[in-house]
């Protein structure tokens, strides 16, 4: 028989979250274990390794379980110990990117010119992580830029951060799962620029258990894709570099631990992209996909994991390679190359950017 938290069997203590998409509340016990508890009234207990204890719900989110029963995971680490530091292997090599100022004046300060300057790009969920270092990346190389996100305030923040670039930049809130204001926002943003050259889908709704998270994932991390490219088209075809870069991931690749809706979609992505990089080759569209491994950033998911499940994080860690995760600049730098001109003969091609994460021998 399943109890309540105030019925024996540990009481609800500390922390509690509430799941973004489920509106599950997910509460820490005094025994270490987590209740999670569905807007229906419907509950369970799980260990914050997923293990479910009693109680009639018996799927809940690992992901938010280890974070929430991850003081307990800690302490049983024993005394005298710490999370591991994102230190150590490969170095993260410096890329200044030229100073801010006229687009001109930016691009002769790269390395390498891309044949950017002057190029609308939009990159959607890009207040923060991958999606902010992208646009970054463009603004810095002449590039103006349209971005998206959900939050209002991160993303007139990062609007601010572009514009000191020197770049013009379209900002809108909008959730990507809703397809008429996605779309609404594509046209916009290229009637305020005057075109577009360059589509990012980066948006994704992460991982997570039950249907609640397949219908997100296809809603956010395919349909979302499917959409900017649907809108955006009129504009891609009247440019002379008409480009598409999918955001995907190594989860599409290899087991990534638990199986979810996440991965799935991730790979029904890379197949999307090329299909269609076959389909829109003739009008002079390139459509390629990048899929990073474990990308470490502050207030990301690697973060998060590293302090409420280390040990997860420290399997993870060993796997890369070079000794270390990567960093949104990084993989942000590999998007904007894939992107740009300079990488005019590729498309179709899904690039992982991992630093040796996957083992797979890829031909």
């Amino acid at each position: 028989m399943y109890h309540r938290a105030d019925e024996g069997c540990g009481r609800v203590t500390g922390l509690k979250l509430r799941h973004p998409l489920s509106g599950a509340i997910y509460s820490r016990r005094d025994d270490g274990s987590v209740e999670v508890e569905e807007p229906d009234g419907s509950r369970g207990v799980f260990e914050p390794d997923g293990r479910w204890l009693r109680g009639e719900l018996r799927e809940a989110d690992p992901h938010l379980l280890g974070f929430v029963g991850g003081p307990e995971l800690a302490s049983r680490r024993g005394p005298g110990t710490s999370a591991p530091r994102h230190t150590g292997g490969v170095p993260v090599p410096r890329f200044d990117g030229g100073a801010t100022g006229s687009a001109a004046g930016r691009r002769r300060n790269l390395e390498m010119d891309l044949g950017l300057d002057g190029k609308r790009v939009l990159v959607t969920a890009a207040s923060r992580g991958i999606g902010l270092a992208t646009a970054q990346v463009f603004a810095d190389h002449g590039c103006d830029v349209a971005i998206c996100a959900r939050g209002e305030a991160a993303l007139t923040e990062a609007a601010k951060d572009l514009e000191s670039r020197g770049a013009r930049v379209f900002s809108q809130s909008v959730d990507v799962a809703d397809a008429d204001a996605l779309k609404t926002f594509v046209t916009a943003a290229g009637e305020a620029l005057g075109g577009l050259d360059i589509l990012v889908a980066n948006a994704s709704a992460g991982g997570g258990p039950g249907e609640a998270a397949w219908q997100a994932n296809f809603d956010i991390d395919v349909m979302g894709a499917v959409r900017c490219v649907d809108a955006a088209l009129p504009f891609l075809r009247e440019s002379d570099a008409g480009s598409v870069v999918f955001i995907g991931s190594t989860a599409a690749l290899e087991f990534l631990g638990i199986p979810q809706a996440y991965n799935a979609m991730k790979a029904a992505l890379i197949a999307h992209a090329s299909d269609l990089s076959q389909s829109l080759a003739g009008q002079g569209i390139r459509v390629n996909t990048v899929s990073p491994g474990p990308v470490y950033f502050e207030g990301g998911n690697w973060e998060m994991i590293q302090q409420a499940m280390p040990a997860m994080y420290e399997r993870a860690l060993a796997q890369c390679a070079i000794g270390r995760m990567g960093t949104p600049e990084e993989v942000a730098r590999t998007v904007v190359f894939l992107a740009s001109p300079a990488a005019s003969l590729v498309t179709g091609s899904n690039l992982v950017v991992d630093g040796g994460f996957t083992k797979r021998s890829a031909f």
